[in-house]
Formats: C-alpha cells, structure tokens, sequence
C-alpha cells in the first residue's frame, strides 16, 4: 500500500520476498502482513504490521523513516526481526491455546474498552479558564477517532513484551496477579515505568 507514492512492481516483489523469509521464521500461523509507504518531500516512512489473526495472538509493528524506500523497508524490517529475536522464548509462552492463556482464569480473558483519538491541546489553554470552563471544553472535545479495543489479561513481563512489539508507547492491561488495572509505558530515559493502583 501507499500513499502519496507509486509502489511499482519491483518494489511490491522485494517486499513480498523479504518480508516472507522474515514472516516464516516466526509465525507459523501468520495470516496477515500489512506494508505502508508514504512520502513527504523526500522523506520515505514504511510502516509494517505482522498480525498471527489468533486471538490473542502475536502482532507486530515497526517503522522506519529516511531517504530511500527500500533502506527504509530493511530498517522497518530489521527492527521487528530484532524485537522478534528478543523475545523468542517468552513469544512461545505467551501464545494462547483456545483464545485464552493457559494461567489465566476464563472470567479475567480481558475487557472491552473504546479507545479514543483526541487532537492536541495547548498546554496553557486551561490555565485561562476557570475549572466549569475546563470540564465543558473536556466534554466537547472533538474526537479524531474511535474503535473497540480489548484490555487483556497479562503478566507484567507479557505487557512489557506486547508493548514493545507492537511499537506503543503505554499499554493499559488487567494484571494476571492481582486482576488489577494496570499500565507500562516507556519513559524519555528508557526505562519502562509499571503503574499499579494500591485499591
């Protein structure tokens, strides 16, 4: 796929071919591979989404930017097979059998939630307003977009892992420990900081 750029021929088939040697050393059961070009200028972006299509199944993202497409396709590549290396032998224990995980109670599989997509705000836009203002303005904030997300039960080390193959900056999750909401998120130092509320 692509946008603002003609993906040609030659393009379409260095990507099926790579991609597949990259898809089978992983995924057995891998039924769907989604590659997105766009071009800015003359800036490429590629955009790569590996999904196992089993519930619960293994999803990976990666992306990467520069001046040529296929240096940015390698790169995009590379990063998913080096996050897939990495978590080679907790991939396998994460894997569900039947939709749900082995250790997991089938009352705790996961929650539906609606995620929402709102546009930016000026930081100092609510230090203008008295705080009736501010809830008005929070209640009828335009949504960019919305859609049906499961909030699944996991293990800290399995939200962690998921967080990180699928390229997301925080992931909200259902601690399988103490069955509590939970989040991790990645900190502008590296590290990962894990939130779990004391009810």
């Amino acid at each position: 796929m692509g946008s603002h750029i003609d993906v040609g021929q030659s393009l379409t088939q260095y990507v099926e071919e790579n991609l597949e040697k990259q898809v089978k050393k992983y995924f057995d059961t891998a039924v769907n591979a989604e590659v997105h070009f766009s071009k800015d200028g003359h800036m490429f972006k590629v955009v790569i989404t590996v999904n196992e299509g089993v519930k619960g199944g293994i999803k990976v993202k990666s992306d990467a930017e520069g001046g040529d497409v296929y240096g940015c396709f390698n790169e995009a590549a590379e990063k998913a097979a080096k996050q897939l290396r990495r978590y080679k032998g907790r991939i396998k224990n994460y894997r569900r059998v039947g939709g749900g995980i082995k250790s997991v109670e089938p009352d705790y599989k996961a929650l539906n939630a609606t995620k929402y997509v709102l546009p930016p705000l000026a930081y100092n836009v609510f230090e203008e307003m008295e705080q009736e203002e501010s809830d008005e303005i929070n209640s009828s904030m335009n949504v960019i977009n919305e859609k049906s997300t499961d909030i699944e039960t996991l293990s800290v080390e399995e939200a962690v892992m998921k967080m990180d193959l699928q390229d997301l900056p925080a992931l909200v999750f259902i601690n399988s420990k103490n069955k509590r909401i939970n989040v991790v998120y990645h900190r502008k130092d590296g590290n990962i900081s894990w939130i779990d509320p004391q009810v």
